[in-house]
């Protein structure tokens, strides 16, 4: 038997899922290190009476686009992106956790730490760093160090900022907007895969312009599929109606 009714309810699931997804991406395009948002579907055919493709639709799972974001320059020391393979690593409270958001800053201890307050982790401890010992610079390979002599040759070496990569980023799922963590083990990227700029920051792959079609789309797709189920309810009310008329 035909069930239009519920191949239409299980299109609009699915249509109401992927709005979500779509509004998500467009209130992050503004946040640093945000990573896209997409959906998967899965169809099912199924048998029909008539010569007609019936199907439902099922959100199957998200996927992340981790295409890297542009570059926006700051001018702050602790401003860091990533341009390459990579994540930097946070120590928080149940474990470490990853990002590409690199708006650092010094906390009363003197350590770095992200805007959550957790530490930033360089030869898998916190990084500390005296604020008197000079202006800081940061290599492309991570190596934070500072002038004890405000232009001298003393430099002051900090440490290396760990950068790790995964096998396969599908591991890593999502902790705010733009960290994210897993259990599975974190390998430290190799220096020629990446970059780190200093006083630069990652901005969203989110394409606001492709973000806003993909809403208008969906929007149109899920009002199309709620008038055919009026007309249905319709064709309903009309069949009993003729089967039981009303005396």
């Amino acid at each position: 038997m035909e069930t239009p009714t519920y191949i239409v309810l299980s299109r609009q699931l699915g249509l109401s899922r992927n709005m979500e997804t779509v509004a998500n991406n467009l209130a992050n395009v503004n946040t640093t290190g945000f990573k896209a948002e997409g959906m998967v579907f899965s169809e099912y055919l199924i048998r029909a009476e008539r010569p007609v493709k019936l199907s439902y639709v099922q959100d199957l799972a998200t996927y992340r686009d981790y295409r890297e974001g542009e570059l926006q320059a700051t001018g702050n020391d602790l401003d860091l992106a990533i341009q390459g393979d990579g994540f930097f690593v946070v120590q928080t409270p149940e474990g470490p956790a990853y990002t590409r958001n690199g708006r650092f800053q010094l906390n009363a201890a003197g350590e770095v730490v992200n805007q959550s307050g957790y530490p930033v982790l360089a030869g898998g401890g916190p990084l500390v760093i005296n604020p008197e010992d000079g202006p800081l610079a940061v290599s492309t390979d991570g190596v934070i160090s500072a002038d004890l002599t405000q232009g001298g040759n003393v430099p002051i070496i900090y440490g290396q900022l760990d950068i790790v990569t995964f096998a396969d980023n599908r591991v890593l799922k999502p902790q705010g907007a733009s960290t994210f963590v897993t259990d599975q083990p974190a390998v430290a990227a190799l220096a020629e895969n990446f970059k780190v700029q200093q006083r630069m920051l990652e901005g969203s792959n989110v394409q606001s312009i492709r973000e806003m079609t993909n809403m208008i789309l969906v929007q149109r797709s899920y009002q199309s599929a709620q008038k055919f189920l009026e007309g249905e309810h319709e064709r309903m009310r009309r069949a009993v109606n003729y089967i039981i008329p009303s005396s």
